[in-house]
């Protein structure tokens, strides 16, 4: 089963490197891991916490440039899941 932790790294991992295949890698393993929680609702707190710590990780090693559009940009994709989760249990 994939994890929190699991998706927090591989988040961290394209963050910092930019390559395609992590971000692809990533993507999956969110998906495995929000397909094991129970409920929409367990999922869009899942995602709140992913989108939190992640953000903590990245202030915490001074991440910049590139790397900080990249971590951007995953905000804004894990911004745009929950709000698709949000309206399935509206």
């Amino acid at each position: 089963m994939k994890t929190r932790s699991e998706c927090l790294s591989l988040l961290l991992e394209f963050v910092q490197s930019g390559q395609v295949e992590q971000a692809a890698t990533a993507a999956g393993t969110i998906l495995a891991y929000l397909a094991s929680l129970p409920d929409l609702q367990a999922q869009v707190l899942a995602l709140d916490d992913l989108q939190g710590e992640l953000a903590e990780r990245c202030a915490s090693l001074g991440i910049s440039g590139e790397a900080e559009d990249r971590h951007v940009a995953i905000e804004d994709a894990i911004e745009q899941a929950r709000g698709t989760l949000k309206e399935q249990f509206q």
